[in-house]
C-alpha cells in the first residue's frame, strides 16, 4: 500500500460511514416520530382523565417539565448578575480559545484550569473528489 492507496481507502471508508449515518438518522427520524406520536396519545389520554401517571406492566408513563435557560442578551445577563451579585444565576467554564492564547502568551494556564490538547492525525479529501 501506498500513500494515494491508503488516502483513497481513507476517505472511502469516510463515505461509507456517512451513507450508514444517513441511512440510520432516516431509521431513528422514522422510529422517533411513532415514539413521539406514542407520547402524545398517552399525554392526550392522561389530560382527557386527569391522570398524572398511568402505571402498565411494561412501565409507568407520568408527566414531568422539562425547563431550559437561555441568554438572550449576555452583557444585560452579565450586569444584572454583576449588579446584584446573583452569582448563583450563572455557571462558570472556561473557554478554550481564550485560554490557548493566555497560554501562548504567559507558557501556562491561568489559575484553577487544567488545559490539554491531543495531536491527531486527520486527512481531508481533495476538492476534485
Amino acid at each position: 500500500m501506498n500513500y494515494d492507496q491508503a488516502a483513497a481507502k481513507y476517505l472511502e471508508l469516510g463515505r461509507e460511514i456517512d451513507r450508514i449515518n444517513g441511512a440510520a438518522k432516516k431509521q431513528v427520524a422514522e422510529i422517533n416520530k411513532i415514539r413521539n406520536d406514542l407520547a402524545a396519545w398517552f399525554a392526550q389520554k392522561a389530560s382527557e382523565e386527569g391522570l398524572n401517571n398511568i402505571p402498565t406492566p411494561h412501565g409507568t408513563a407520568y408527566w414531568s417539565t422539562v425547563s431550559s435557560a437561555t441568554v438572550a442578551d449576555p452583557s444585560v445577563f452579565r450586569d444584572f448578575v454583576i449588579t446584584n451579585a446573583a452569582w448563583d444565576l450563572m455557571e462558570t467554564r472556561a473557554s478554550k480559545l481564550a485560554v490557548k492564547s493566555f497560554i501562548d502568551g504567559h507558557g501556562e494556564p491561568p489559575p484553577g484550569v487544567n488545559f490539554s490538547s491531543i495531536k491527531v492525525f486527520n486527512l481531508r479529501s481533495s476538492s476534485k473528489e
